[in-house]
């Protein structure tokens, strides 16, 4: 048998392709198609359509325009329809779609909840059916018979014996024997026919006064039909107190269901969780119709987990096991985990498979157990029955006054406090805390999306067993006492709590959780933040809002013009919070000078302080004091575990940090797009830290750009610390590159590091004018390099010299003069990826490339200050030069390069000397007499390389492309010259080209 989740898109199916509800046979087919993958939503759709006459020889539009109309109550829009078969291949899937969109629909929007609810309404009247119209007058009486005799209802039998007793056919009496002659009841006495038949009507023995008059009768010549007729007529007019309840469940077994109608959804629960628990699936429509009106007929839960042990499935799926055997197998399937030996001992001591089945299923439904083991057992059966029951995923609720599971009206239509099994399956909730009360929803095992309304200073506890990933909340309640998930939750509160006066308290326990909030200060002025506001992160590594964080400082000045300073601050009130979180920060210090004069009143006047500032020092008590002098100060005791792991950015941010702290603090999470209008400074207490660290982790599908960041830092003369490493580790999940530009000031900074395994896009401004290496050897993807800053010296002609095979007598002349021509210094030397690499650089700077497809862009290469390639080839790599717009390649659709020859290493060192001597024409004449291109017309080309060659063989050569870009064939100072290292002179010409 097909469970009620298949049962229901399959009915579902039919119902909207044919108009019509499906019959019990082609239910029990389709569902177990569908159930079994067998056949596809769309597979079971075009049958539909296939054997559904008034759709034959429609087109697809028109089908889709039918079907869609009979599920929604009303056509489609011409672009919604356009939009449909456009976007699927067939009119079958297209059809399927319509449907599965409908019924999976969990969100808010009213027209959609109220489609598809009619929708599901129709659909149950197909799953549900009642007693037919011809039956209707008679169907409770008949319904009376079967719970006075002690048989469970069936339909068929409600319709058939309904009819004939509506038709007038036969009495009620005469129905009742017949049930009797084909019951258990027609074997036993007359004696114990009475007392059966008070057993299952009044639920006790009758009075011997009872059992005479009825034995009376029996005697006289009633039938026993007749005694069953009489007991349903009393039990519907008045009965003694002690029968009130047996009148009760009376009326619930008599009680006639209106199509899709079933009792509440206790019993739906009881039996969908004996389903699970003996044959091991989820409970069909057939099954949830009879065995939950059974339950509240007020038959035992142990009769109908008895009855169903006993049925065929069951007996074939673990209800004909023995002993231990079947303890674990119910257990099992209960609780997802096999049972320990002692819980079999203690299971396997019960008196039967009844009694044992329903121990494990109520000993974990009420369990109050706390350990995460079996918290997670109980709230993964609870969400089988949910799901089992089509118990919907969202749900707009409301605190309930008493507490606990909170209160609303899904799955039934009315307000009810919702069940654990109900709570297990929300993913999305909409809750309106609108009472100071506690509100469970710790079953959310898969709560994904929670917004918090009202304004009461409600409880909201959340999954803490460790199995819900991570819930997206939304606080619109500045109330709220919020215990979060032990996932990595992400809380945003917005404008609509209001911070300056709420209360409220967010506790957000285990996983690396998020705590956002835009602010509230206006026109650049200050955040203002309740006292009583107050978060705590809890374990792992948590983010807050900078904007949480608020920052006063009272500043008093006597009569000698001496200034103390008093900085106070609320970050006490938020502990655990390893990164503060800068996005969007907008706060600023709140400064105050009191003015105490010799003679007369104190002034107090409010001190002008700089906009979206954030003082680190907040955190750790290095606290300064902006806008004025504030002479001595005093700082209140430091946060709890705040900052103590830096900072993180996720969007657009214009911000400045001062007082920031070295350590793991010295660091900058990327989590999300700032975009290139970001502008973010940090300015450290000095020796704070030799590093700064950047690390991209985003989740995107487009790039993400970390903004302008600048970093300015200081060290003392004697034993100081000097920032000198910055660390970019370009990472994330997606497929996108990170972009960050270093901006500023700072003359610490010599190293950068790249690591990673994203692309990045790195800009160097001029004023990081220390740098002396880039390296990103060791990231995998690439690295787009934009630098404004290069090295000072050592470049293209002092590279050669220092590989020649120079004597002692010559190096000894060349140094003065390579100090005279300002040639000494030293070179940005840049590391590229494996990957392909782009390089955008000024003179001054080593490149080596790596193995990918490298571009070499060149913002000015000359004699004087040129680029050094290590690695170049000629074969992948291409030259880009700004000065001429040439690009210099492999590509043979350009003009070849000229060949301006060569030089022998071992011939330069007396060819040097005489150049020492009687150098006229300085760094050009210098390179031009070393190449032998120093003649007026040496350049016969646009474009030539000339090279040295180690060896003899041409292999080891280094050579220098060389751009006439004035085209005056002579080599002088507005030229671009490249040098490269270790190339075979031929080659080059062989394969370079320009264009």
């Amino acid at each position: 048998m097909a469970t009620l989740v298949s049962q229901q898109k399959a009915a579902a199916l039919f119902l909207a392709i044919s108009g019509k509800n499906i019959d019990t046979a082609g239910l029990d087919y389709y569902s177990q198609k569908i159930e079994t993958s067998a056949l596809s939503l769309e597979q079971v759709a075009q049958k539909f359509i296939a054997g559904t006459a008034s759709l034959n020889g429609r087109t697809a539009s028109e089908i889709v325009t039918t079907i869609y109309t009979s599920v929604y109550g009303s056509a489609p829009s011409n672009q919604v329809l356009t939009d449909l078969l456009a976007g699927n291949p067939t009119t079958a899937s297209v059809v399927a779609k319509v449907i599965s969109d409908l019924l999976d629909y969990n969100g808010f929007d009213s027209t959609l909840l109220t489609q598809q609810t009619t929708f599901e309404t129709k659909v149950e009247k197909s799953l549900f059916p009642v007693a037919s119209a011809s039956a209707t007058a008679g169907a409770g009486d008949v319904q009376g018979i079967f719970h006075v005799v002690g048989l469970t209802q069936t339909q068929d039998g409600i319709n058939y014996w309904g009819t004939v007793l509506a038709q007038g056919s036969k009495t009620l009496a005469a129905i009742a024997q017949s049930f009797v002659n084909s019951s258990p009841l027609k074997t036993l006495s007359d004696s114990a026919f009475v007392n059966a038949i008070f057993q299952n009507s009044y639920e006790r023995a009758p009075t011997t006064a009872e059992s005479n008059s009825y034995l009376a009768l029996l005697s006289g010549g009633a039938t026993r039909g007749d005694i069953v007729a009489q007991v349903i007529n009393s039990l519907k007019g008045t009965v003694a107190a002690g029968d009130t309840t047996a009148q009760q469940h009376f009326q619930a077994a008599t009680h006639v269901y209106q199509p899709g109608e079933l009792p509440a959804l206790s019993f739906q629960e009881q039996a969908a969780a004996v389903f699970l628990a003996v044959p091991g699936r989820g409970i069909d429509s057939s099954g949830l119709d009879t065995w939950s009106k059974a339950l509240f007929a007020g038959k035992t839960y142990a009769q109908v987990i008895t009855t169903l042990i006993n049925s065929a499935e069951s007996q074939q799926k673990g209800g004909q096991l023995t002993g231990d055997a079947f303890v674990q197998h119910v257990f099992t399937l209960v609780h997802g985990v096999a049972a320990t030996a002692q819980q079999l001992a203690t299971y396997g001591a019960l008196a039967n498979k009844t009694s044992i089945t329903q121990a494990i299923i109520n000993d974990l439904r009420t369990s109050v157990a706390t350990d995460a083991a079996t918290v997670t057992q109980q709230h993964g059966f609870e969400f089988d029955i949910g799901t089992s029951l089509l118990y919907k995923t969202a749900a707009s609720l409301t605190a309930t006054a008493a507490g606990g599971n909170a209160t609303g009206t899904v799955n039934t239509g009315s307000s009810h406090q919702i069940s654990n099994a109900e709570t297990a399956v929300l993913q999305n909730v909409l809750l309106n805390a609108n009472a100071a009360s506690v509100v469970n929803l710790k079953f959310a095992d898969h709560l994904a999306n929670l917004t918090i309304n009202g304004t009461s200073a409600a409880t909201v506890n959340l999954s803490d067993n460790g199995v819900n990933p991570g819930v997206g909340i939304t606080v619109n309640n500045g109330n709220v006492i919020l215990n979060a998930s032990s996932g990595a939750d992400a809380v945003v509160v917005t404008s609509t709590a209001n911070i300056a006066t709420g209360t409220g308290q967010f506790n957000l326990g285990a996983g690396n959780d998020s705590l956002k909030w835009a602010g509230n200060g206006v026109s650049n002025g200050a955040n203002t933040v309740a006292t009583t506001i107050k978060a705590d992160g809890g374990s792992g590594i948590d983010s807050i809002s900078a904007n949480f964080i608020t920052k006063s400082v009272v500043t008093n000045q006597n009569a000698l013009g001496i200034r103390s300073s008093v900085v106070t601050s609320n970050a006490n009130n938020f502990s655990n919070f390893e990164k503060i979180d800068l996005t969007g920060f907008i706060g600023k210090s709140v400064g105050t000078l009191i003015t105490t004069p010799l003679i007369g009143s104190p002034t107090t006047t409010s001190v002008t302080t700089p906009t979206h500032v954030f003082d680190f020092g907040l955190t750790n008590g290095t606290a300064s004091v902006e806008g004025t002098t504030g002479g001595t100060v005093t700082q209140g005791a430091a946060a709890t575990n705040l900052g103590s792991q830096g900072f993180v950015i996720s969007g657009l941010t214009n911000a400045s940090v001062i007082n920031a702290a070295g350590g793991n603090a010295a660091q900058l999470e990327v989590k999300g797009d700032a975009t290139s209008a970001s502008t973010l400074g940090f300015t450290f207490v000095q020796n704070a830290t030799d590093h700064f660290n950047i690390n991209f982790d985003a989740v995107s599908s487009s790039n993400v750009n970390a903004g302008a960041i600048s970093l300015t830092s200081s060290s003392s003369a004697l034993l100081g610390t000097a920032l000198g490493t910055v660390n970019i580790a370009s990472g994330g999940t997606g497929s996108f590159s990170n972009i960050v530009s270093l901006a500023g000031t700072n003359a610490q900074v010599q190293n950068i590091n790249v690591t990673g395994d994203h692309v990045l896009n790195l800009t160097l401004g001029s004023g990081f004018s220390n740098v002396r290496d880039v390296n990103a050897s060791t990231n995998t993807a690439g690295l787009n390099l934009d630098s404004n800053h290069a090295g000072t010296g050592d470049g293209i002609i002092v590279q050669l010299l220092n590989i020649l095979p120079l004597s002692a007598v010559t190096t000894a002349l060349l140094t003065p003069l390579l100090n005279t021509l300002g040639l000494n210094g030293y070179q940005l030397t840049v590391e590229g990826t494996g990957a392909a690499d782009s390089f955008n650089v000024l003179g001054n700077t080593t490149l080596a490339g790596g193995n990918g497809v490298n571009t070499y862009e060149l913002k000015s290469s000359t004699t004087q200050a040129g680029v050094t390639i290590t690695d170049f080839d000629s074969a992948k790599d291409k030259i880009v030069d700004a000065a001429s717009a040439l690009t210099i390649s492999g590509n043979t659709s350009g003009t070849a390069v000229a060949d301006y020859g060569t030089r022998a290493s071992d011939t330069l060192d007396a060819l040097l000397g005489t150049l020492v001597g009687g150098l006229t024409n300085g760094v050009i004449g210098l390179l031009g007499g070393i190449l032998g291109l120093g003649s007026s017309n040496a350049l016969t080309a646009k474009v030539g390389v000339a090279s040295v060659v180690f060896g003899g063989t041409g292999d080891n050569a280094s050579s220098y492309v060389i751009i006439d870009n004035n085209n005056n064939h002579t080599l002088d100072a507005n030229d671009s010259v490249v040098y490269l290292t270790g190339q075979n002179h031929q080659q080059l010409l062989d394969t370079l080209h320009y264009a």
